[in-house]
């Protein structure tokens, strides 16, 4: 009896695994479905982000091919259309570079302006199933800026774009703290705050060399070697001739005779402002300039007759018309020497009085500079002074005790230095950037501050000569993509 009533229980239930068994094939189709489309959607996403990433490199890749044409032909924008670049129209003139079989640019003969058309109708193959297109924008009036606007994608797609935008211009001798030819000394106590570099002599004969004993916060490039062993701080590093490093970031030599372009430039462009700014009257030897804070610039025309870096001159008459206002051109040029000097005006952090520069000028002299003031800026980032000599840049023995200056200065054929080595001031603090073509001192004063101004990596001195085969990227930022 009791085996009967287990055996029927049994019966009872023979449903229910064939039903656990049903639900159970549920279950597990529905997680096999459900990784199916997890390993699905991982790998879409997978291989988007790759197109994606590849993408970026094409847009990259158009950017550095359009930055080697300009290392080499500084105004290939307004010479070529490059390949990859999209057709390029200006009036009647339409132009369009081609990449079918080969990348080969077309000349162009229009303006420095231009539209595109028919928008990114020309692509380059970059050798990986990637293609990219460029459009540039020519620099505005009174600039060097180039603008550059590469989209990569993978060849033929309508999507995964990558969208890049640069914008640079020539590197500048002012983007250096330090730019000589000629050996450089830094003492165990300085602290620098700039790139350096120690070029050659004309013939490549002699390769200059920087001896760093401080801490340097800026590249050190010497076409010698590096010695005192510099500690490297904020990133810095040493580029050199004798260890061949100093090629993949400054292309040749920095030649110092091409910087006689940028004084006939600015000699041109100062004759351009006609009488008003005439510095060329030989009753006068020297020419004293005094920047005042509400833009306008007081001329004198002077007469010495022993050194002015020694002695000042006194012998001045005030220019007709003077003071005048800062040319729009930023241009004021004259054959003999010119210095800056007296001025009340304040201005500057610390404060200073002296000559305080409301505009964005270069002066240039076909002999010397000689300063004998305290110079800064009214509006850091807006205003900006050059000084350009053919020979020496000069501080005077007559120049204020303690000396706070700023400046883009350049001395030619000659040297930024002191009147004197005889210690007899106290602190020179100086802002700026200094080329100079023989060795730099300032040995009048007990103490000296070198400050590399950052706001010349954006805000140059008008007609300052450039570096060839070198640029500055002032912008790096990605679009949305088309």
């Amino acid at each position: 009896m009791r085996h009967r009533l287990i055996t029927n229980r049994l019966r009872d239930e023979e449903g229910i695994a064939m039903a656990f068994v049903v639900l159970m094939s549920a279950v597990l189709l529905l997680l096999s479905v459900v990784l199916i489309q997890v390993v699905s959607d991982d790998s879409t996403q997978a291989n988007t982000s790759i197109q994606r990433g590849t993408a970026l490199q094409a847009a990259e890749a158009g950017i550095d091919n359009y930055l080697s044409k300009l290392v080499d032909d500084n105004q290939y924008y307004l010479h070529d259309v490059a390949a990859g670049e999209s057709t390029r129209q200006s009036g009647a003139t339409t132009v369009a570079g081609s990449c079918s079989p080969t990348p080969t640019p077309a000349t162009w003969t229009g303006s420095t302006t231009w539209t595109y058309p028919n928008g990114q109708d020309q692509w380059c193959p970059v050798g990986n199933g990637y293609e990219f297109n460029l459009q540039i924008t020519a620099p505005s009036a009174g600039s060097q800026v180039v603008d550059i606007v590469s989209t990569g994608r993978e060849t033929g797609t309508t999507s995964n774009y990558r969208k890049l935008e640069i914008e640079v211009r020539p590197s500048s001798v002012a983007d250096f703290l330090m730019l000589t030819n000629s050996n450089y000394n830094v003492g165990s106590a300085a602290t620098t705050y700039g790139k350096i570099y120690a070029g050659e002599n004309a013939t490549g004969t002699v390769k200059y060399n920087i001896n760093h004993q401080g801490t340097a916060y800026g590249n050190l490039y010497a076409e010698g070697t590096v010695t005192g062993n510099p500690t490297l701080a904020g990133g810095a590093q040493e580029y050199t001739g004798a260890a061949g490093t100093i090629r993949s970031v400054i292309k040749q030599p920095i030649d110092f005779s091409n910087f006689t372009t940028s004084l006939t430039d600015i000699k041109r462009a100062a004759d351009l402002n006609g009488s008003t700014f005439d510095l060329s009257n030989p009753a006068y030897n020297i020419y004293k300039l005094t920047f005042n804070s509400n833009g306008t610039v007081a001329i004198q025309g002077c007469h010495y007759t022993s050194a002015p870096e020694t002695t000042k001159p006194t012998s001045c008459t005030t220019i007709s018309g003077s003071p005048f206002t800062v040319p729009a051109n930023g241009a004021i040029y004259s054959p003999v020497s010119i210095m800056i000097a007296d001025g009340t005006s304040t201005c500057g952090t610390p404060v200073i009085t002296g000559n305080c520069v409301n505009g964005r000028v270069t002066v240039a002299s076909n002999n010397d500079i000689i300063v004998g003031t305290n110079i800064d800026y009214v509006q850091t980032g807006d205003d900006v002074l050059g000084l350009i000599a053919a020979n020496d840049v000069i501080v005077a023995q007559w120049a204020p005790y303690n000396l706070n200056w700023r400046a883009a200065v350049l001395a030619q054929n000659g040297a930024r230095h002191s009147a004197s080595s005889d210690d007899s001031h106290g602190l020179a603090t100086f802002t700026g950037s200094t080329t100079s073509n023989g060795s730099p001192y300032m040995d009048m004063f007990d103490q000296r501050v070198y400050n590399y101004d950052p706001s010349l990596q954006y805000l140059e001195p008008p007609w300052f000569p450039t570096i060839n085969y070198a640029y500055t990227v002032l912008l790096y930022r990605e679009l949305s993509a088309p």
